[in-house]
């Protein structure tokens, strides 16, 4: 039986190759040749994944140069008491630890807490990187066709109070063994642990893939 993670891993190489070679071949000849596997590669993807072509090519159109993975970054924020803070993704109704792509202006604490702020409305101190996780290695859903880093930070409450953005309807604290229903693409309940263990170890080792 054939593996479809396994050929969605090769298809994503083959675009890899692709936009490597576009980014540096000067030989028109080698150009043509590297358009035409970023154009088998865009094919194999739609195949695999049940997306029109156009969509998948355009998901690319702008990345130019050597492909590197984008990074995400989410914040880990406890109350007191031990709650988590979390917020509603506007796009599936599920819950998540604040966050998103990191700008590439910014550092990574800057997005992070950058993130809390727009997100849940309070602010936030990185305090410590807890793991810098490959998205792909982990249980998150649904798979991505772009590989992402995920770095997860123990976060500082200093002030603020819910509010809400575009992206998100609501920002909440909650129990660790009384979460909601999780956006299972941005934030895993091993994630929310992992970060608890280090807001309670600090000198605990960062994890990471």
């Amino acid at each position: 039986m054939v593996d479809t993670g396994n050929l969605l891993q090769w298809a994503r190489r083959l675009r890899a190759i692709a936009q490597t070679g576009l980014a540096y071949a000067r030989d028109p000849y080698d150009r043509q040749r590297f358009e035409e596997v970023a154009t088998i590669s865009t094919d194999l993807l739609a195949q695999l994944t049940g997306e029109p072509v156009a969509r998948i090519a355009a998901l690319y159109l702008h990345e130019k140069g050597y492909p590197t993975p984008k990074v995400d970054v989410r914040a880990g924020v406890f109350s007191n008491d031990g709650e988590v803070l979390l917020v509603r993704e506007a796009s599936d109704g599920r819950w998540a630890l604040p966050g998103g792509w990191a700008d590439e202006a910014e550092t990574p604490r800057q997005a992070c807490e950058r993130e809390v702020l727009e997100e849940s409305g309070h602010v936030v101190r990185a305090l410590k990187l807890a793991a810098l996780k490959d998205r792909n290695v982990h249980p998150y859903a649904p798979a991505r066709l772009e590989h992402v880093y995920k770095l997860l930070f123990v976060c500082e409450w200093c002030s603020g109070g819910a509010l809400v953005s575009g992206e998100t309807t609501e920002a909440a604290f909650f129990a660790r063994h009384e979460l909601p229903a999780l956006s299972q693409g941005r934030t895993l309940e091993a994630d929310i642990e992992l970060l608890w263990q280090h807001h309670l170890q600090p000198a605990l080792p960062c994890y990471f893939d």
